[in-house]
């Protein structure tokens, strides 16, 4: 991992040399909460700590939420302008890191974004970076897969009789599938793990069926996101009638809220930046 510690070496471009200076770019989807910026925070100090020497940068891609912390003077970029104001300073090398869970839409957005710049300078253009790529996100190969279940099974695991409910945010995507190929690879080992998502399937029926016919009355719900913001909060733990712990309440199951994010759990962390290295790889650092 040599390449890792040594950002700055001199290559050829287009018959002179240029100072090479890598950049990594660490995009969320953001949060306005304190406790949903805690695992981003986590996320990016992992990131720091892996790329000695690099420059890393934080990028948000809502702008509600980029909008509600400009109001508290808090200032983040999206991705595309990120990327451009890493190429006015000259940065020639970089990696992008994908938060997200799934390869859904967001992740397809952010690749088509990293697929422009590439595109620029594969022809012809001086616009485009040396060289770029992005990471994969963490529900990609079937490794993947294995070790998600794995870091999931060691942190909510112990005790068979309780239902583990880990609530994603759903996807018309066709890359939703990736929430019901995670609960059966979990439930190989972990037979009282059931995953929900607030806007997609499976849905918070499907849980509650799984849960009755596997005769659970006790059930930890966890969000199935990197961040514990806004649907962990309110959508799974909330006060209202139709949060998804009051709903199992009715239904006779009592359940508990476990309000961290993915990114809160330095076994996640150590993924995410496996998979940027890989990135940063392919990027040429």
């Amino acid at each position: 991992m040599g390449a890792f510690a040594h950002p700055q070496r001199a290559l050829a471009s287009e018959g002179k040399k240029v100072e090479k200076k890598n950049a990594v770019l660490v995009v969320a989807f953001g949060s306005s909460m304190p406790e949903g910026q805690r695992a981003i925070d986590a996320v990016f100090r992992s990131v720091k700590d892996a790329f000695p020497g690099t420059e890393v940068r934080l990028s948000f891609t809502s702008r509600i939420i980029m909008r509600k912390l400009a109001k508290e003077g808090k200032v983040f970029l999206d991705p595309i302008t990120s990327l451009a104001k890493l190429h006015e300073e000259g940065y020639t090398n970089v990696a992008v890191l994908s938060t997200h869970v799934i390869p859904g839409e967001e992740y397809d957005d952010l690749s088509a974004v990293v697929g422009a710049f590439r595109y620029l300078r594969e022809h012809g253009s001086k616009s485009g970076f040396e060289g770029i790529a992005l990471s994969k996100p963490l529900l990609w190969s079937p490794e993947d897969y294995e070790r998600v279940s794995a870091i999931l099974g060691r942190a909510f695991g112990k005790d068979p009789r309780r239902g583990v409910v880990l609530m994603g945010h759903g996807s018309p995507h066709p890359a939703e599938g990736a929430y019901a190929r995670l609960q059966t690879v979990l439930q190989r080992k972990h037979p009282n793990f059931v995953v929900g998502t607030v806007e997609g399937t499976p849905s918070l029926e499907d849980v509650i069926s799984q849960l009755k016919g596997k005769g659970i009355k006790r059930a930890i719900l966890a969000p199935l996101m990197l961040v514990a913001g806004d649907h962990a909060h309110n959508d799974m733990a909330g006060d209202e009638e139709d949060s998804w712990i009051n709903v199992l309440s009715k239904e006779g199951i009592k359940a508990e809220a476990h309000l961290k994010g993915l990114g809160e759990n330095p076994e996640i962390r150590a993924l995410l930046v496996e998979h940027l290295k890989e990135a940063a790889e392919e990027a040429g650092f």
